[in-house]
């Protein structure tokens, strides 16, 4: 018998299952295994006394697999476990936050009333030059009737404009801020799954791999062997972001397309308390007759500069 072949010295285990070398006997090329390799590789697996395979190895190289990837499956769902948990400590602290937020909002809207009431009783305080200069200029031959019409409605329309921008600024922050935070905490938190070492192996393994693939630098026997596992890395990814993204999507559905039911009502309660508030106020400046000092205010306005001073 004329050996032709000889065996290779390593064999990885998700590789090849046995040894093989060829031969010539009688003229014809057989496959014969020469080394008991099953049995190095799993002594308490059983084997035959005619080929030396253990009568389960397949099923024990399976079984090794699956277990591998039932592991990291274990890894993920219980990642994703804890990650429900700490999603409830975060939406807490959020809620947390934005009633204190609301009640700081309540002295703001104080200070609001205030500068309102006050910038009606002087037109020089903040009131667009401009507009003191030629709308308002037209009012010093107005009397107490023209007055009353146009503080109920220009005037008022002026009033309200105030509380408008102010809830739409306070809203706009409320809702910038709040996405802001979800967005930042969702991405520490994959970022941290991402980030186990197991996982950045593997990833930098498979990746490495698709680039030998791809160019062909890979031999088709060992291609085939190794294909199977890189399947299934692939599916799990594809599980893992999918399983991600749904969940994602739920609490968007919270922090960014829905709005905040406590701030709705907050915000709805304040704009009838500041109609009812305007309301009072215009009829205490009609009563006061608080015109006059705006018409001495426009007078020094449109009086002619002295290019002498």
């Amino acid at each position: 018998m004329k050996i032709v072949g000889k065996p290779a010295k390593m064999f990885p285990m998700n590789v090849m299952y046995s040894v093989l070398c060829l031969y010539e006997d009688n003229g014809v090329k057989k496959v014969e295994n020469t080394l008991n390799i099953p049995s190095l590789l799993f002594p308490q697996a059983p084997v035959t006394q005619t080929n030396h395979y253990p009568l389960n190895s397949l099923e024990y190289l399976h079984g090794a697999r699956e277990k591998t990837e039932e592991w990291k499956e274990n890894r993920w769902n219980n990642w994703f476990q804890q990650l429900e948990e700490e999603w409830i400590e975060f939406n807490d602290t959020l809620e947390n936050e934005k009633e204190e937020w609301i009640r700081g909002n309540e002295k703001e809207w104080d200070n609001l009333l205030t500068e309102i009431e006050k910038k009606w009783i002087h037109l020089s305080r903040n009131i667009d030059s401009e507009y003191k200069r030629t709308a308002l200029a037209e009012s010093l031959t107005w009397n107490e009737t023209m007055w009353r019409v146009w503080i109920n409605t220009e005037g008022r329309d002026f009033i309200e404009k105030e509380w408008r921008q102010w809830i739409t600024n306070k809203e706009s922050y409320l809702y910038s801020w709040v996405s802001r935070e979800w967005v930042q905490w969702k991405d520490e938190k994959i970022q941290e799954w991402k980030n186990n070492k197991w996982k950045l192996d593997e990833n930098e393994y498979w990746e490495k791999y698709e680039k030998k693939m791809k160019s062909g630098k890979l031999s088709k026997f060992l291609n085939l062997k190794e294909k199977e596992k890189w399947l299934k890395w692939k599916d799990r990814n594809r599980r893992e972001k999918e399983q991600w993204l749904n969940w994602v999507q739920t609490k968007d559905d919270i922090y960014i397309n829905s709005k905040w039911e406590k701030w709705k009502k907050w915000k709805n309660y304040k704009r009838n308390l500041f109609y009812k508030w305007v309301d009072a106020y215009v009829n205490k400046w009609i009563q006061e007759k608080r015109w006059y000092v705006l018409v001495n205010e426009v007078k020094e306005l449109t009086l002619p500069k002295d290019d002498s001073m």
